[in-house]
């Protein structure tokens, strides 16, 4: 079987990462993998397999005004099309919202099962109401769309039942090898409080340097590394200078290979206002990190387990995650108990089971075309 991925970039993100993956897993079961991104190969962060076709576009551009968008969405559509019907699939899973909408019109009539995938809370990840009437309008015509976890798929109660479906993102085992972490600033001496993701208002980074400058005083031994690069670095770096935590906290960036780095932190925290299936969470849990994260919708209470290998607060709720904090800081031996149960996220979120769902909705899809 033939299958196509579109997506518009492989720079960093949960998605990305998780496309990558899973096309890496159906290429070594047999399936003839294609990999289109409407980005050019230069802007990529991840590296797909070698068993993996890929397929640049380099058609993504800026509009200006409405009426040039609606042209450079149009081109998009007629490229998409030349690309994905010359490959010849017999299945198209299309990732994130405007990429969705665009692959779905680009297919239209053309008998080519398509799976639309959504990686956010719907609710929550809001892109101007042009694109929420057309995701409206063309969800529909899907063949099936699949959400990432329960709690997203519950923000597309309007479509019916059997056009829906929900399958994770994978979790892995991870093996990394020691490294000296070589930040400036960083303290080798001291224990680290890590967190990861885009650096954007979404994953909450204020709110967690907000929470980790109430308790700076009476944890002087440990510091705070968020990995991940995006529009609000300045707007954090200018916060954690007003909350005299210059010293304390690093933001060295975006890493290819950040595992090396978690396997050396004592606590892993995130601090999101939503989610989808955050990868950061499962990864860091594979590593063996107790973790802290925000109850936002939606993702992390389908993964984390209450007491057993984390923590959940309220979200957007500043001294409830600095307390959180403390506690885990200062309860060694619990840390510990979440840390030798964390890695269990493998077991349960298994990249192999995630390819069995997979295969398993292919046939369903397929069967009907």
């Amino acid at each position: 079987m033939k299958v196509t991925f579109v997506v518009p970039s492989l720079t960093g993100g949960g998605a990305e990462r998780a496309l990558v993956l899973v096309a890496k897993a159906l290429a070594n079961r047999g399936y003839q993998v294609t990999v289109i991104t409407q980005s050019d190969k230069e802007s990529d962060f991840y590296d797909l397999s070698n068993e993996v076709k890929r397929l640049a576009l380099d058609v993504m551009t800026f509009s200006k005004n409405f009426l040039d968008a609606v042209s450079n969405n149009i081109y998009i559509i007629k490229q998409l099309k030349k690309a994905i019907c010359h490959n010849q699939p017999d299945i198209v899973i299309s990732f994130l919202p405007q990429n969705n909408v665009q692959t779905i019109l680009a297919l239209l009539k053309t008998g080519i099962p398509v799976i639309a995938t959504e990686q956010n809370d719907y609710k929550k990840s809001f892109y101007g109401i042009s694109w929420s009437i057309l995701q409206r309008l063309t969800y529909p015509l899907a063949d099936k769309l699949v959400s990432v976890s329960s709690g997203v798929d519950s923000g597309f109660n309007w479509l019916p039942d059997n056009k829906r479906t929900v399958i994770y993102n994978p979790a892995f085992k991870i093996e990394a090898e020691e490294v000296a972490i070589d930040f400036p600033g960083y303290n080798p001496e001291k224990q680290l409080i890590m967190s990861m993701g885009r650096l954007d208002n979404q994953k909450g980074f204020d709110i967690l340097l907000s929470s980790f400058a109430q308790i700076q005083n009476e944890h002087p031994n440990w510091q705070l590394m968020i990995l991940g690069e995006g529009g609000e670095r300045t707007k954090l770096e200018r916060q954690r200078e007003e909350l005299g935590l210059s010293g304390r906290v690093f933001l060295p960036g975006a890493i290819r290979n950040p595992f090396p780095v978690l396997k050396k932190a004592d606590l892993f925290v995130m601090s999101s206002r939503y989610e989808g299936f955050p990868m950061a969470h499962c990864e860091a849990m594979a590593c063996g990190l107790p973790i802290i994260a925000t109850d936002c919708p939606s993702g992390p209470r389908e993964i984390i387990r209450e007491g057993v290998d984390g923590i959940l607060v309220p979200s957007e709720d500043v001294s409830a995650l600095a307390k959180a904090m403390d506690y885990l800081i200062n309860d060694e031996k619990q840390r510990k108990k979440f840390a030798s149960n964390a890695p269990e996220v493998v077991d349960r979120f298994g990249l192999e089971k995630v390819v069995d769902s997979w295969e398993i909705l292919f046939k369903e899809v397929t069967k009907y075309n």
